[in-house]
């Protein structure tokens, strides 16, 4: 589908052999397939990038952002994505890492490295210096090709943004497209940033389109912060993502993680005392088919994964909010993110 783009240790000869074996070899076994995402909050490195906005997270800098602190921040992400599903993932969307090297030191700490992770990431024009990245077993999700598409604002042409990165795979001899998604922030106002959600909402929707328009069967799946709730425009109109199932038509997603939002209870993020639900999964129609031998959805398996050890706690109101690695300038030992993680797991049967 995709050719002379770069590949992050991407690009591998082994079989995807999920119709046979699970990853103990055991034949004739069927596995659930868990497929994630995480906004793992300003993963920088301790190097002096001059093409970045990395000051604050250097040794001199705001944080004091030192090799233990950075070593201790990718265990404890590590940690997290490991817990994820039953087995931990086996496709993640990531977002706001600073480049390749630091998403590979993630994939090598101890609790995820038997996993032997391939990692894809294409560099961006960000105004911040973070990218979207995307990782995977590859005993279990057969890289084909990937592409990440730039966004551009004829309004505003000096803001950038993250790029839009799709990649081509094959479960099972099965074709599976990600969509990995970090839309712009609400910075200076829900309304007033809308457009620019919007803009960068057209342009995935135009590279599903077009995918849709090569095979309308086409497996795909959208993951992504989106800086928007699921009843938002970006969401709801431009993405048409639904929390009904039965409202999803063949062009259409199902938003199962979205349909779990509660603003009073519910979310993977908090601002001035609600819950967000910017971290959401989007399955195509195609995936909601239960046929003999197609890979689908399963039903039910949405989650938002916050455990206790990356809340808070405490007894304030905060106690379930989700803890982050640098609160108030102060470097949090067991922290992790502003965000929680959030999976879905597919079957094939």
């Amino acid at each position: 589908m995709f050719s002379g783009c770069k590949l992050a240790n991407g690009s591998d000869g082994s079989k995807s052999t999920l119709d046979d074996t699970d990853r103990s070899g055991q034949a004739g076994s069927k596995r659930e397939i868990v497929v994630g995402f995480y906004n793992v909050e300003n993963l920088f490195d301790t190097e002096d990038d001059p093409a970045k906005d990395d000051s604050e997270f250097l040794p001199e800098g705001r944080y004091k952002w030192t090799n233990e602190k950075y070593l201790k921040k990718l265990d404890n992400l590590a940690r997290a994505i490991g817990d994820m599903g039953t087995q931990g993932p086996d496709i993640l969307g990531l977002a706001e890492v600073e480049n390749v090297q630091v998403v590979e030191d993630l994939v090598q700490m101890t609790s995820l490295k038997q996993r032997g992770y391939k990692v894809i990431l294409e560099e961006s024009e960000d105004i911040r210096g973070i990218d979207v990245a995307l990782i995977y077993d590859p005993s279990v999700f057969k890289y084909v090709s990937h592409q990440a598409y730039d966004v551009d604002f004829p309004e505003e042409p000096d803001y950038t943004t993250r790029k839009v990165l799709v990649v081509e795979g094959k479960i099972g001899g099965e074709s599976l497209y990600m969509i990995v998604n970090h839309w712009p922030s609400r910075r200076g106002g829900e309304s007033e940033s809308e457009n620019r959600r919007v803009t960068t909402a057209k342009v995935a929707r135009e590279k599903i389109d077009e995918i849709l328009a090569r095979d309308p069967d086409a497996n795909i799946i959208s993951v992504g912060d989106y800086n928007d709730d699921p009843v938002n425009r970006s969401i709801a109109e431009i993405m048409k993502a639904s929390v009904e199932r039965e409202g999803v038509t063949g062009d259409g997603f199902y938003n199962p993680v979205g349909a779990l939002h509660n603003p009073n209870g519910v979310g993977t993020l908090t601002y001035q005392g609600k819950w967000n639900l910017f971290d959401q999964i989007l399955v195509s129609h195609s995936l909601m088919a239960n046929g003999k031998g197609h890979l689908h959805y399963i039903e039910g398996t949405a989650s938002i994964e916050n455990p206790e050890f990356m809340q808070v706690g405490g007894d304030g109101p905060a106690k379930d909010m989700p803890r982050r690695a640098i609160y108030r300038d102060e470097f949090q030992e067991n922290g992790f993110s502003d965000h929680f993680p959030v999976y879905i797991s597919l079957a094939k049967k």
